[in-house]
């Protein structure tokens, strides 16, 4: 702890006072924006988000597309319709969040670790954490040669977890070792001579630091896609909710998985969007790269200029016109957002 009050980081969701309880409120938003999330990338989105959400209550009374726009860049979307959900349920039942693990896991979208934060950081109860940071400090110190993935694996290092928190400040071992493995014991270069635990640790005594924690195999999936920019005669963009590969449940471009050497006009698969007949022309704007969870993503840009007025189509109810001068503002993802940048980026160069 020593240490830990001397080389504390200064966060936007810590205090100055570290033994102060917080704000459940913001504990549980900053730990869910932490979630696959570097601290350098949720600093400005948590004080932004804080600013126009700064209690539960007011959130409760966002609705989903202003929720996604505030979101919007930190990836994993499911996050925040879940974050939106858990605030509405809180305010109807007063406003006030609760105070055992069992009561806060039966949220949506808050699980083990994310209510141990809570009840940690927030209720200083003596309550265990485990994320990434934790992972890698027990591997090394305790030699796992095994992450937490089977249930008696998982059960191993939150036996660990629980032993670290079951202190009568608990709560501060916690917070210590989170920014330890934030700050020194990185999966990258550790700085193990600065570091409290060295002297306990296993690994580092053994000289095998490099080995622990062992490598997690992920999979990466390419996606090779078209997405279409579908244009009136009266400057509205055509948007779709639900039923697209990704982004279920978000106001989004239409798109499509397609080959990579797709043929020139209209693609037989864009007619479930928009009738030949009422085509005016189809340019291709280019394409762009993205990232969704394991998915690796090309897509081809097109903009496809129709005979008629938007008014002159009937849509159904996942479907909608937006005003062009606007549609940026109005779509809450990136990847909807990219392919609008490449249409202004062909236009530039015509």
């Amino acid at each position: 702890m020593a240490w830990f009050k001397k080389n504390a980081t200064e966060l936007p969701w810590r205090l100055s006072d570290l033994q102060k309880e917080r704000d459940p409120y913001a504990v549980w938003i900053s730990e869910t924006m932490l979630q696959q999330t570097q601290v350098s990338t949720v600093r400005d989105y948590f004080v932004r988000w804080m600013k126009r959400f700064p209690t539960v209550e007011k959130l409760a009374k966002a609705d989903e597309t202003e929720v996604f726009r505030y979101w919007q860049g930190l990836g994993y979307y499911s996050r925040a319709k879940n974050i939106l959900r858990t605030a509405k349920l809180i305010a109807e039942a007063g406003g006030k969040f609760p105070e055992t693990r069992k009561e806060l896991e039966a949220l949506p979208g808050i699980g083990a670790y994310t209510a141990g934060a809570i009840l940690s950081l927030a209720y200083h109860k003596r309550e265990a954490i485990l994320d990434g940071n934790l992972v890698r400090i027990f591997s090394r110190l305790y030699e796992l040669a095994f992450l937490p993935i089977g249930k008696n694996e998982s059960e191993t290092y939150w036996d660990y977890a629980r032993k670290w928190a079951d202190a009568p400040k608990g709560y501060m071992h916690n917070e210590a070792l989170m920014e330890l493995g934030r700050t020194v014991c990185k999966a990258k270069n550790p700085q193990c001579g600065g570091c409290p635990l060295a002297v306990a640790c296993q690994s580092f005594k053994d000289g095998r630091i490099p080995e622990f924690p062992p490598t997690k195999k992920r999979t990466q999936k390419d996606w090779h896609g078209t997405v279409l920019v579908v244009e009136s005669t009266d400057g509205k963009i055509l948007a779709v909710r639900g039923g697209q590969a990704f982004l279920e449940g978000q106001l989004s471009l239409p798109h499509f998985e397609s080959a990579r050497m797709s043929t020139a006009g209209l693609p037989a698969k864009a007619e479930a969007y928009v009738n030949a007949d009422d085509v005016e022309s189809v340019t291709d704007c280019g394409s762009f790269r993205h990232n969704i969870t394991v998915h690796k993503i090309e897509c081809d840009v097109l903009h496809v200029r129709l005979k008629k007025s938007s008014k002159s189509r009937k849509l159904a109810d996942t479907y909608s016109w937006l005003p062009k001068a606007k549609a940026s503002e109005m779509f809450a993802n990136s990847f909807s957002l990219k392919a609008l940048e490449r249409l202004a980026d062909s236009a530039d160069k015509a």
